[in-house]
């Protein structure tokens, strides 16, 4: 054939090629681009009748059994409309919608909206993802975020609890809820109920945060928070914020708190306030637990003790308080430790540590205890205070017993023995019986402003009585005594003290440092 033939041939043939090769590339794209437009449209699956909307051709309305699909997600209804041009559908009568997660939401109503993927529920709405079951009466939910939406009330039922709550939101990827206004959670377990404006509930851990006043309400009591978490299966609560459990046997307040239900055990810390109620004893410190169910109670850091009875407190203060309350056993002991310091009306004392027994009204004091009444101070190795009707009744101390008091000249009239027994009236001593190693110096006086002389004697046991104010009436020696009277121009200086004489009264608490100052705990 001719090349220049040849040449025009190839020409046409190459042309040719590449309009098919245009064709098919373009008519490929289309047809993808088709199927991509599709897959955004909502598409008809079934429905048992058609009919079209004469005002409007872009309306369909579907009858019976109608299903429609759209990217995943299936929808059923016994009518609806379809506006394809709007990529809506409006369904009636038993609507439900199941999502390419499983989510599944029913109610009377619900209008889909295929370009949004917000679904709005109305009527006898419920919302089923996995466990949980959300029923309200109006629902919108965006498919895209996973979230719903209700704000005419809805509550969750199942086998724990049930919460309800004004408005809300279910995020069904994260499986929390959002509760706003009026909302209330109920433990089917023991009828406990929870009371808020605003509660976050996670369906998978199952803790319930709360912003905002809050009052959880049992047949054990009530707690109020403003801030913190509640596990509605272990019945374990974290509270942050000024936090306070409400009881009959007692209350309990801190900047924040820890609450376990279950075990019966409550931890607070931070200006803690505990109020044993049968008792009337207020205790304050810096951190405090209560064990319930053992009957036990701890306040530590600056404990400060009040015990309110009959218009007047008896103040206790250590770095630690531990309350035992066990009425079966009959123990109901208050333990304080250390430098525990002690205020009251009639007296007032120190010591490291002390026993308080409620059942008796006994108090105990250990390690260098001093006590002081009316001008008088006792010092012994242990001191025992016997309480009755709020007053203080009778004193034992043992070992190293030592009665020291200042009368009206300054003089410094003491007693000691290996124990005493001090017997009280009116808040006054009356009398002491010496037992073991007596020791008396005593000055004698006249008309309280004139020194007559000093009695200074020995004996094993003697009783003494005191007239008002502690001045002494009568002394009685059990056995031989060894006495001497040393006239006021004889008396040295040496002679007027016993061993071991320490006059502490710098150390006498006063009622304003028991509430104001703090404890300072030895490091050692």
């Amino acid at each position: 054939m001719h090349p220049f033939k040849l040449e025009k041939l190839f020409k046409i043939l190459t042309f040719a090629l590449g309009g098919l090769l245009w064709m098919i590339l373009n008519g490929n794209t289309a047809q993808a681009q088709n199927i991509a437009e599709d897959n955004e449209k909502i598409t008809l699956e079934r429905a048992e009748e058609l009919v079209k909307d004469q005002r409007n051709p872009n309306v369909r309305k579907l009858l019976r059994q109608v299903i429609v699909r759209h990217k995943g997600s299936v929808l059923y209804c016994d009518s609806a409309y379809l506006h394809e041009d709007k990529n809506i559908v409006d369904a009636f009568g038993n609507a439900r919608l199941i999502s390419e997660d499983g989510t599944q939401l029913s109610s009377d109503s619900m209008f889909y909206n295929g370009e949004t993927r917000i679904a709005r529920a109305r009527g006898d709405v419920l919302l089923v993802d996995q466990d949980m079951r959300l029923n309200t009466q109006a629902l919108d939910y965006n498919m895209d975020e996973g979230v719903a939406y209700y704000y005419a009330g809805g509550k969750i039922v199942d086998s724990e609890k049930t919460l309800e709550s004004q408005a809300g939101s279910y995020d069904t990827n994260s499986k929390i809820f959002y509760f706003r206004e009026d909302v209330e959670l109920i433990l089917r377990s023991d009828g406990r109920k929870v009371r808020t404006d605003d509660l976050k509930y996670n369906t998978i851990s199952k803790l319930a945060y709360f912003q905002g006043p809050t009052w959880i309400e049992g047949s054990n009591g009530t707690v109020y928070t403003e801030k913190g978490t509640f596990n509605t299966e272990t019945e374990a609560s974290n509270f942050q914020g000024r936090t306070r459990v409400d009881n009959k046997d007692y209350y309990l307040e801190g900047d924040s708190l820890y609450v376990d239900n279950a075990s019966n055990y409550g931890y607070a810390r931070g200006n803690v306030l505990l109020f044993a109620k049968l008792d009337s004893v207020i205790i304050n410190g810096d951190f405090g637990w209560v064990k319930r169910g053992d009957g036990e109670a701890k306040v530590y850091g600056n404990a400060l003790m009040r015990n309110i009875t009959q218009g007047d407190t008896l103040y206790l203060k250590a770095d630690t308080m531990y309350s035992i309350d066990q009425k079966e056993k009959g123990q109901r002991l208050m333990l304080t430790y250390p430098k525990t310091r002690i205020y009251k009306t009639e007296f007032q004392g120190i010591c490291d540590s002390l026993v308080y027994n409620r059942t008796d009204s006994t108090i105990y004091l250990f390690r260098d205890p001093v006590l002081w009444n009316e001008g008088s101070q006792i010092t012994a190795d242990s001191i025992s205070l016997q309480m009755s009707n709020n007053k203080l009744y009778r004193m034992n101390t043992r070992v190293n017993s030592y009665l020291i008091s200042l009368d009206s000249l300054s003089n410094y009239n003491q007693l000691k023995g290996k124990n005493m027994i001090a017997y009280f009236q009116d808040n006054q001593i009356r009398r002491v019986d010496v037992r073991g190693n007596g020791q008396n110096i005593y000055f004698a006086l006249e008309g309280d402003s004139i020194l007559v002389g000093m009695n200074r004697v020995e004996c094993s046991d003697m009783n003494i009585l005191f007239a008002e104010k502690n001045k002494l009436n009568k002394i009685s020696y059990l056995n031989k005594a060894d006495a001497v009277f040393v006239p006021p121009h004889e008396i040295e200086e040496p002679q007027t003290k016993f061993k071991n004489f320490s006059w502490r009264i710098d150390e006498k608490p006063t009622k304003s440092e028991m509430i104001t100052q703090p404890i300072l705990v030895r490091k050692d």
